[in-house]
């Protein structure tokens, strides 16, 4: 077999999205179970694998950041090597993108892609990019003038009722004792506010947050308990514009992208699950397959 690079990543990313039924451009939530609360910024439906600067996440939440967990180059069935230098190196997704099915007028739910799709692995001494438009042909036409396979074609594959993924990857074997902890936490960070006459901002933030976790309790198979046990697959063929900074030769022993030949499609298949609506956050788990040129 010719060398393979494989590429496995997970970890918690931030999803600031408004549900249905508000609109997909709602900024604060309406009538959907998130919402932007006192004093944060305007809900934005924008996927982010790292946390975003100058943003604060929300107390008592996972912390935000996807990151590569190994780095193997496969010379045969049976003979492996470990790349340290991509291990711990943090895996974006660029230039804001989004989950599209824009209040099922592009997908039904479960089957939106993410656009742009612009992947990245930045470690300390390599940086690879490769991106993956919806069209090939035209990567700056529009979404609403594509045709719909080529919005099916990187979109994900419905979703299903994993407990199982969810609980062997993040350790979460019960969604409502989550839901629990966390409204034990903000009532106690509440009552200190309140007997300290604190910021009635952060008061106001917590009631809401209070509000849906409650509800949630009152109502254990309402969507904001069981959406934490669903996951969404995604796999595809990244096969758009590469970028590589860094000596691919001493961080990966070999060559995966060159000037003078052309860089064969990469293998891309990740799922984003347990869904925390409080955290308006998700877990990610992957893999990248690269074949090497030489």
């Amino acid at each position: 077999m010719s060398a393979l690079l494989l590429i496995q990543f997970s970890g918690w990313c931030l999803l600031r999205l408004p549900t249905d039924p508000d609109p997909s451009d709602e900024p604060r939530g309406i009538s959907g179970y998130t919402f932007a609360f006192a004093g944060e910024p305007d809900l934005d439906a924008i996927l982010h694998f790292q946390q975003p600067e100058n943003f604060t996440h929300r107390s008592h939440c996972p912390s935000i950041g996807v990151n590569v967990r190994s780095a193997q180059r496969f010379t045969s069935i049976d003979q492996q090597e470990s790349l340290p230098a991509l291990v711990g190196a943090p895996v974006s997704l660029l230039d804001r993108p989004q989950l599209q099915n824009r209040n099922w007028n592009l997908t039904l739910p479960g089957y939106e892609p993410i656009v742009p799709f612009h992947f990245q692995i930045a470690g300390q001494e390599l940086t690879v990019r490769r991106d993956a438009p919806l069209d090939p042909n035209q990567p700056d036409r529009p979404l609403w003038e594509m045709d719909s396979a080529l919005i099916q074609a990187q979109g994900a594959h419905g979703m299903e009722f994993e407990p199982e993924t969810i609980g062997r990857a993040t350790g979460i074997w019960n969604s409502l004792a989550v839901v629990q902890q966390r409204q034990a936490l903000l009532q106690k960070d509440l009552e200190a506010l309140q007997a300290h006459n604190g910021d009635p901002v952060a008061i106001a933030a917590l009631e809401g947050r209070l509000y849906e976790l409650n509800y949630a309790l009152a109502n254990p198979t309402d969507r904001r308990v069981l959406a934490r046990n669903f996951v969404e697959r995604f796999g595809f063929f990244i096969g758009g514009p590469t970028t590589i900074h860094g000596n691919q030769q001493d961080c990966l022993g070999g060559v995966i992208s060159s000037a003078t030949t052309p860089t064969p499609p990469w293998r891309l298949d990740f799922w984003m699950g347990a869904w925390d609506p409080d955290a308006l956050s998700c877990y990610v788990e992957g893999s990248l397959q690269i074949p090497y040129l030489s």
